[in-house]
């Protein structure tokens, strides 16, 4: 299997993990506190639709901008994306299943849309991500790691929601 079939394989367990967590979610639970006290279950389920068409953004600008890509990252789009889940913390009422699946489809059909239209040399261009932006990827950072980061992210907070919903539903 080639790079990109497994990368594909790994967005595609990312999405079905989605759904699957998000069916197992009752809405009712979306406004109990989550691990990090500023944020709700359904605040987080949130910020896990923000990650792909995040990430289909960042790929773009490193394959087509990279020069540009520490001037708007560093400053520009950090802020709007911190102020996008910002402006959902605290009101679980705007939070519902239907816009949560639209959301992540919509994400998840432009990530894998990129996927489709990179070329090989592609998957090791890189930039430095800044500690403050995303501290799990500080560093160089290649179109391949933050492609492979869609499931990682997924992942991590999957488990903080799992371990909540077993405090809450017990």
């Amino acid at each position: 299997m080639g790079l990109r079939e497994h990368l594909a394989e790994e967005l595609e367990a990312a999405r079905g993990g989605f759904h699957q967590l998000l069916d197992s979610v009752p809405e009712s639970a979306y406004s109990h506190p989550s691990d990090n006290p500023a944020w709700t279950i359904g605040d987080v389920l949130y910020h896990l639709t923000l990650g792909p068409p995040a990430l289909h953004f960042e790929i773009w600008m490193i394959r087509y901008l990279p020069g540009v890509y520490p001037l708007v990252m560093n400053r520009f789009v950090s802020t709007i994306f911190n102020r996008v889940n910002a402006a959902f913390t605290g009101r679980p009422k705007r939070i519902s299943r239907q816009m949560l699946t639209q959301a992540y489809e919509k994400g998840h059909a432009g990530l894998v849309s990129r996927l489709n239209h990179m070329q090989d040399a592609d998957f090791q261009r890189s930039v430095m991500y800044p500690p403050e932006f995303v501290s799990d990827l500080a560093g160089l950072v290649s179109i391949e790691r933050l492609f492979h980061y869609v499931k990682g992210h997924f992942d991590v907070h999957e488990a903080e929601i799992r371990k909540r919903l077993d405090e809450i539903l017990v």
